[in-house]
Order: structure tokens, then C-alpha cells, then sequence
């Protein structure tokens, strides 16, 4: 794979994750773990069964799909779940703001 392969699978990675519109879209059991992990900023399969009382294999099967379709991100390290967020659409900087930069960082003449 090429230089321009790898930088395309980079930005692919970025832009998945969810998206406020997806939450909709997903079944009350997992919608109400999508909520309580994001209110709780990060936690683990026990905390998450225990906040939404539900048994840990349940908890666990609904997490495993969560990561499948990259709404969820596990740290192995903390034995942690976090919601991961897509972007919402492809951030540009606008030429303007190029043209107010190089405005601003001209030395003065004279």
C-alpha cells in the first residue's frame, strides 16, 4: 500500500464512530448503554451492567457490537469502554482564513 493508500484508510478511521443521528437508530437496550457510558465519560463491562441493570453477559454481547460498528472504542489497558464520535461532516478551512493569516504574518514595510 502506497503513501496515498495508508493516508485514505487514516481518514476513513477518523470519520467513523457515531453520530448523534445513528443514536436514534439503535434499539432502546443499546441506545440506554450508549447514554449512560457517555454520561459516565468511560467504563467498564461490570460498572456498565450495573448502571444499567443488566447482566454482565448481556452487557458484554451489547458492547462486542457496539465496537464491531466503531460506536465504541475498548481500552485494554483500563478494561475501559468510551463512545467513539464520527464527525458530522469534513471539516475545511476556508480560503479567507488563509488570506487573513498571511495578511497577519507579513512584515511590515519600511
Amino acid at each position: 500500500m502506497g503513501i496515498f493508500g495508508s493516508l485514505s484508510k487514516k481518514i476513513e478511521e477518523r470519520q467513523e464512530g457515531i453520530k448523534p443521528s445513528d443514536l436514534l437508530e439503535l434499539p432502546k437496550s443499546l441506545r440506554t448503554l450508549m447514554l449512560t457510558i457517555n454520561r459516565m465519560k468511560a467504563l467498564t463491562v461490570k460498572d456498565a451492567a450495573a448502571q444499567t441493570n443488566r447482566s454482565i453477559e448481556e452487557t458484554q454481547q451489547d458492547l462486542d457490537l457496539l465496537v464491531e460498528k466503531g460506536y465504541m472504542q475498548y481500552d485494554p489497558m483500563s478494561q475501559e469502554y468510551r463512545v467513539r464520535y464520527g464527525r458530522l461532516a469534513p471539516q475545511t478551512i476556508p480560503g479567507s482564513l488563509w488570506a487573513a493569516l498571511d495578511d497577519k504574518t507579513k512584515e511590515p514595510e519600511g
